[in-house]
């Protein structure tokens, strides 16, 4: 078992305050050294799908530490220092709380302990010091992930007791964020069921890499919109919030101002997480470990034959798919894509960055317009909706990993399906995944620039809605996957961006024609989009004519 942990170093120099307090030491190293393996060996929310040189915990210190370097570089803004905590607490609490759900779930909600530890010659004061111990390292690292360029820069700014003031925030807000995520879960798990919490916790973990990749596209136009003129008001609203409570301990401490105001909010940034720990202790925790066995219960999926959502997709599939095998193989398809999380974790981030990203696209013409009337009265009767075409290209960079899934190995049913064709497999995944995530993506995408660019525009995005069916047949045809659902999602790490970067060529260069020749001309645009429409079906019959022979294994 590997011991050089920093943890475990730290460790050994209290081996004897263990033992006083009736912990088996050995055993505790033994359980932590696991523990740390396991979590460096695990993939980060962040990085589902992807083949990264840093895994699980060293991963999220990374990004940690990106999110920790732009919070830093907001320290050089001439603010008063009460709004230079604030906004760090405020972060501390956001990204913290949303690690601890998506990436640290595991450990909050472990049910393995008592399963597995206890069955051993291990006793429950030394179980309870390893998960402790471990909440508390996991919570320092990220504290300090987040803070480190911060507490540099305003101790150079403010002096040494910058220091005191974080070494004091990190014991009370470490205490504080475990009471709330606690508190959170616990509700979570009263009300519903292991399988629901576990759905619950994957949309927070598909928010946090949403995040993440919304903040590369917005971090760099941050200081756009900094105003240098402020000034504090203490509103009765400000003693609610957490973070002004340690701005103000900051203020006392730091600044030795001893405004009632900033005094009464010091206060409660130590009698706030002192009586929240208290409360966890004695009441929440107890009831929190009998709801923990809620989580090895599965649900099954039961969804009503004439349920009007079923209805409504029988119509559809009845409507694009040729024959009753290709209807087969669309809900099959359908079926994968709702249930398979670690799937769904990797399509959704692009998928919900679809819809931003053209979005942050005209950021730019909000900005010189001179404020929102100006922008939607200037983007009216403009071309802005070819910026439609960026989610297109979002969303079909999903479709390759249409190959994976979480239950890989249920693919040698391929084997026993009674076709020799296995073009109808990729023909019915295709349109599922096109019904499913890309053509709610796309009208959704069109309702926004309507509303933005007018009437005018509705040709030239149903010019684009077109494209995007056409460009998913090109996805397809330009790499050799393997078939649907067959293939594990470890190994989604090799992705070939070079289809990805051809599409965008391609559609950088319709989108250019159309800007040229199509603008806001209906009889142009309609005899574009009748062309397409054209070309679309050529493509699908061409593209599956001819048997499509692959191994599942």
């Amino acid at each position: 078992m590997k011991k050089d942990f920093l943890l475990i170093k730290l460790l050994m120099k209290f081996k004897g305050v263990f033992k006083n307090a009736s912990v088996n030491f050995d055993d505790l190293v033994t359980i932590l050294s696991l523990k740390l393996t396991l979590d460096n060996r695990k993939a980060s929310a962040m990085g589902a799908g992807k083949k990264q040189k840093l895994t699980g915990m060293k991963a999220n210190l990374l990004m940690q530490g990106f999110f920790g370097f732009f919070i830093g570089m907001i320290m050089f803004v001439p603010f008063d220092l009460f709004y230079k905590i604030s906004i760090i607490t405020a972060m501390d609490l956001f990204f913290m709380v949303l690690f601890m759900i998506s990436d640290f779930s595991s450990v909050l909600l472990d049910t393995r302990d008592k399963d597995i530890i206890l069955t051993k010659p291990v006793g429950l004061e030394t179980m309870n010091a390893s998960r402790l111990i471990h909440v508390i390292y996991y919570m320092i690292s990220l504290f300090l992930a987040l803070n480190v360029i911060s507490i540099v820069i305003l101790t150079i700014q403010f002096g040494p007791m910058i220091v005191l003031g974080f070494a004091i925030m990190l014991v009370l807000l470490s205490l504080f964020i475990v009471f709330v995520t606690t508190i959170l879960y616990s509700i979570l798990l009263e009300r519903f069921s292991g399988e629901k919490l576990k759905d619950i916790i994957n949309v927070f973990q598909i928010a946090l890499s949403v995040i993440t990749m919304i903040s590369y596209q917005l971090v760099g136009r941050i200081f756009e919109f900094v105003n240098f003129e402020l000034v504090i008001h203490i509103k009765w609203w400000t003693y609610l919030l957490p973070p002004a409570w340690y701005a103000s301990m900051f203020k006392v401490l730091v600044e030795g101002d001893f405004t009632r105001a900033y005094l009464i909010m010091a206060a409660l940034s130590i009698v706030v997480p002192v009586a929240a720990g208290s409360a966890l202790i004695k009441w929440i925790l107890p009831r929190y470990e009998s709801y923990l066995s809620k989580l090895q219960i599965e649900d099954g999926v039961f969804v009503p034959k004439n349920s009007l959502k079923e209805k409504f997709k029988t119509f559809i599939y009845n409507l694009i798919a040729s024959d009753h095998k290709e209807r087969a193989f669309i809900k099959f398809a359908d079926a994968n894509l709702s249930r398979d999380r670690k799937l769904k974790l990797m399509i959704l981030p692009n998928q919900a960055l679809g819809y931003v990203f053209p979005l942050i696209m005209i950021l730019p013409f909000l900005g010189r317009s001179g404020g929102i009337e100006g922008a939607l009265a200037g983007m009216n009767g403009s071309l802005m909706y070819l910026n439609a075409y960026w989610a297109l290209v979002m969303f079909i960079s999903n479709f390759e990993f249409l190959q994976y899934s979480e239950k890989f190995e249920a693919s040698f049913i391929y084997d026993s399906f009674p076709i020799e064709d296995k073009r109808v497999i990729f023909s019915g995944a295709i349109k599922a995944y096109y019904i499913k995530y890309m053509l709610p993506g796309m009208l959704l995408i069109n309702v926004f620039f309507l509303i933005l660019c007018g009437w005018t525009s509705l040709v030239g995005l149903l010019i684009i809605d077109v494209m995007s069916f056409f460009m998913l047949l090109l996805r397809y045809k330009m790499t050799a996957l393997e078939l649907p659902f067959s293939k594990e999602i470890s190994s989604a790490g090799n992705k070939n961006p070079a289809p990805v970067f051809g599409l965008m060529g391609l559609c950088a260069l319709i989108a250019g024609a159309q800007f040229l020749f199509v603008k806001n001309n209906i009889l142009i645009g309609l005899l574009v989009l009748v062309v397409m429409i054209i070309m679309t079906q050529l493509a699908y019959v061409t593209f599956f004519k001819r048997p499509v022979k692959c191994d599942s294994n």
